[in-house]
């Protein structure tokens, strides 16, 4: 009889006797969070991106740098020791951002875009001016590009606001955190765009809409921010925009510009588009370029992909794009997987603005957009893009790090032990422990 009972137990068990229907979701949840994509998966895809990352990108900096570090400075590591000492920095940002706790970050990392804003504010008074821009602040020897670390630090900014926004209780206090958002977003933009740098103001002003988004703001206040913003951009390029930035940005005004051999202007743009015409299927092969011997400029920053294209070819140039779009994606599974709105608006904006970056690099060295200063993230050469990067990289990590703790916890059956106590979740976000199970007692031998 007992043996009998023991058997009728097991089977019941097997058959989901005795658990409720809220039991069984659950449990289907959970196993579908340890699929293949689970929170563990998806860390260990992150941090195989960021090493091949830091190598490959070490790897063209070398390739890309050495005629011009050989002609200027005499040595032709010059530039690449410079890149591994930015790496060794970068790599301290990102162990801080991956080690800091989310829920302090969450509630007091806005105050860590002020600094950010002095220091552009400071670029514009006492920068140093580079042709016709004025983007870099020197601090006795060492100088940095404040703007670069205003698309992470715009990121953390908005979306702690928008956590604070989420938890408000009255109509009020959302409306003065929404005006705060709005305005410190437009004052960011505005002073990158006085530099002048047009496509690094372009590049916060999309940054803040996907911060947006991705922390869960309402669709309403990011339609109303839109209607804010284009008017008011349409005014900026029409009355505080230099005439040379006008005439850069006239639809399709490059695409003729680069066939007109007499232009001195196109010359960047006919050797970027003869770099990556060369190199073909497969590439001229690493350290076989010959447009990077002072034929193209900036070649080991502002043009490196076409470096990237004529030393491999269409191949390489895919395999860049994919790495890029890779990060993309994973970084939308980690901001689905995360906890709160906060978490999310921290992986996705910084997976997709990395991405974004990349795309403008690439469509500027394809000659599908005007030639605009941005550089490659993880390829160009230089420590306030590589640094930036790192410290987004360290942010997702953090979040995915998170979303493991989370799924270990759902597995023990306490959710609230990797989230902190309940105000860090989003109000009206429920994540409720599983029920105690109770042994059914309705079985007879």
């Amino acid at each position: 009889m007992a043996r009998n009972r023991i058997g009728l137990l097991l089977c019941g068990h097997a058959l989901g006797v005795g658990k409720s229907v809220k039991e069984r979701w659950q449990e289907k949840v959970v196993r579908r969070e340890v699929s293949y994509w689970s929170p563990v998966h998806l860390q260990r895809a992150l941090l195989a991106l960021t090493v091949l990352g830091i190598l490959g990108g070490l790897v063209i900096v070398y390739s890309a740098s050495y005629p011009y570090a050989l002609s200027e400075f005499g040595n032709p590591f010059a530039i690449l020791i410079r890149q591994v000492a930015y790496t060794v920095l970068g790599l301290c940002f990102l162990l801080i951002a991956l080690k800091i706790p989310l829920q302090p970050l969450q509630r007091f990392g806005w105050l860590l875009h002020l600094p950010v804003i002095f220091f552009l504010v400071a670029t514009l008074v006492a920068g140093k001016k580079v042709g016709e821009a004025q983007r870099w602040l020197a601090l006795g020897s060492f100088q940095f590009q404040p703007s670069e670390f205003a698309k992470v630090t715009l990121i953390v900014f908005i979306a702690s606001l928008a956590a604070h926004w989420r938890n408000a209780s009255t109509l009020k206090q959302k409306f003065g955190i929404w005006v705060a958002i709005f305005a410190f977003w437009l004052l960011t933009v505005a002073l990158v765009l006085a530099q002048p740098h047009l496509s690094g103001g372009l590049l916060l002003a999309v940054i803040g809409l996907l911060v947006m988004f991705f922390a869960r703001l309402p669709i309403s206040l990011i339609v109303a921010s839109l209607l804010f913003v284009v008017p008011m951009g349409y005014i900026g390029q029409k009355h505080f925009l230099h005439p040379y930035q006008q005439k850069r940005w006239q639809v399709g005004s490059w695409l003729t510009r680069s066939n007109d051999s007499s232009d001195p202007k196109a010359y960047q743009m006919r050797q970027a588009l003869l770099g990556i015409q060369v190199g073909g299927w497969f590439g001229q092969g690493l350290n076989q370029s010959r447009q990077k011997h002072l034929f193209l400029p900036s070649a080991h920053n502002d043009f490196v992909f076409s470096v990237i294209g004529e030393e491999f070819g269409f191949a390489g140039s895919f395999i860049v794009i994919a790495f890029f779009a890779f990060l993309a994606y994973f970084g939308l599974c980690v901001a689905t997987q995360a906890p709160n709105a906060f978490s999310s608006g921290l992986a996705g904006s910084v997976a997709f603005s990395i991405w974004m970056q990349a795309i403008l690099h690439i469509s500027v060295n394809a000659n599908l957009l005007p030639p605009t200063g941005v550089p490659l993230p993880f390829a160009s050469a230089g420590g306030s893009s590589l640094c930036a990067t790192l410290l987004g990289m360290g942010l997702l990590l953090n979040v995915s790090a998170t979303n493991i703790k989370r799924n270990e916890a759902k597995r023990r059956g306490g959710v609230n032990d990797a989230l902190g106590d309940g105000r860090w979740r989003d109000r009206g976000t429920h994540l409720s422990s599983p029920r105690p199970r109770h042994r059914r007692q309705n079985f007879t031998a």
